[in-house]
């Protein structure tokens, strides 16, 4: 194997989440420059891994009867896998599992106060598919991946999961709730000792 071939993989797994066959012939086709705009630039690349759910090879059914990713909690997993697999914007789904990591936000909890089904939509949804056009959590990952962090700490602070996750839904002028602030400037953006 040619340094070449091991820096092309090497740059695959750090930036997606490993490379087939077929990806290595595409990217093995470009320049260590042009591979890098590649996946850098993938707005350029159509997003057209959710179109393959339900055809032969891929998931369509569950055990539960159709594929309902916008409201079952197994089903959204099974999406966001399966895209993280099949995505030609493999640094956007990383990126994407990245802010989601980075923003720690638990399914139970949300869960537990907006029952599973709506919990499964405020994280998971998505807006083109979702009946009051809720776009959840993953999907504001997707949509801000390589942007500016700033406008991302804005939208992750109005999102209804993470203001559920830390408390904000029970924050009121007669009983203020500090951990929504507390964590969204300590954990989240300034660090500890920077925000008072």
């Amino acid at each position: 194997m040619a340094a070449g071939d091991r820096l092309l993989e090497h740059l695959l797994r750090r930036a997606g989440f490993g490379a087939s066959h077929d990806d290595l012939a595409t990217f093995g086709a470009l320049s260590y420059s042009q591979a890098v705009d590649r996946l850098v630039d993938y707005d350029a690349i159509p997003d057209t891994v959710d179109g393959n759910i339900g055809k032969p090879g891929y998931v369509g059914t569950t055990s539960h009867g159709p594929f309902s990713p916008n409201t079952v909690g197994d089903d959204a997993r099974q999406r966001w896998l399966f895209r993280m697999l099949h995505s030609q914007r493999p640094l956007q789904e990383k990126m994407t599992l990245f802010w989601h990591n980075y923003f720690a936000t638990g399914f139970s909890k949300v869960a537990g106060v907006v029952k599973a089904e709506n919990a499964t939509r405020l994280m998971a949804a998505k807006a083109s598919e979702d009946s009051q056009k809720q776009r959840g959590q993953i999907e504001l990952f997707r949509d801000s991946a390589l942007g500016n962090f700033r406008d991302l700490l804005t939208a992750v602070a109005q999102d209804p999961a993470m203001l559920i996750w830390l408390d904000g839904d029970t924050n009121t002028k007669a009983k203020p709730q500090e951990n929504f602030g507390r964590e969204l400037m300590e954990l989240f953006s300034r660090g500890v000792g920077f925000y008072t």
